[in-house]
């Protein structure tokens, strides 16, 4: 009696076993089929063809467009503002004259450098200079036409003989001497010059 109880005992182990065996078997392959599709799939769109791959009109991959010179306002040349700025708000007589003329004249010339003036057209300084100047309000223009003339001067000293303007320029506040090219000042002064009216008498 006790031998047939262990026999169906060992049986049913049997069955049980084969049963979990044949279970597991079949999670196995479904697991498998499952992580070999996402392969598949991506292995037909990287062989798809370029032309499907990226529609039309939104490939990136070219140049950045460039900005039109003209779009600045200042035919391609940088905005002189700031640069110019230390040629207003003085004149012939004020205090201090003779720093403030070697510091306008020092940030104009770095301006005319940064530019390549001498390799512009004098239409485009022209067209430069002048959309700056009639951007001034009336006072402004007048104050600068008095002023022109000295920051000419002083431009004109700091080119022949820089060495001797070293001291004015340090005490104006300059920190770097300007290296500006004798060319590039002329092309800037000549431009200037056709711009900004004699000063009044």
């Amino acid at each position: 009696m006790k031998s047939n109880l262990w026999s169906r005992i060992r049986a049913a182990g049997f069955c049980a076993a084969f049963s979990l065996a044949l279970f597991l078997a079949g999670c196995t392959t479904a697991a498998s089929s499952a992580s070999t599709a996402p392969s598949s799939s991506s292995q037909a769109l990287s062989e798809a063809p370029a032309s499907q791959a990226v529609p039309s009109g939104e490939d990136d991959t070219g140049p950045a467009p460039s900005v039109d010179g003209t779009e600045n306002g200042f035919n391609g040349l940088t905005d002189p503002t700031e640069a110019f700025s230390r040629g207003l708000g003085w004149g012939p007589g004020t205090a201090g004259t003779s720093l403030k003329q070697a510091a306008a004249a020092a940030s104009m010339m770095d301006w005319a450098e940064e530019n390549g003036a001498a390799g512009r057209s004098a239409e485009s300084l022209n067209d430069c200079l002048s959309g700056w100047f009639g951007s001034l309000d009336a006072l402004d223009q007048e104050n600068f036409a008095e002023a022109w003339p000295l920051i000419e001067s002083s431009a004109q000293r700091i080119l022949e003989d820089p060495e001797a303007e070293a001291a004015v320029l340090a005490d104006a506040g300059v920190e770097e001497a300007p290296t500006c090219s004798k060319e590039d000042w002329d092309a800037f002064a000549g431009a200037m010059n056709a711009v900004v009216p004699a000063p009044q008498q």
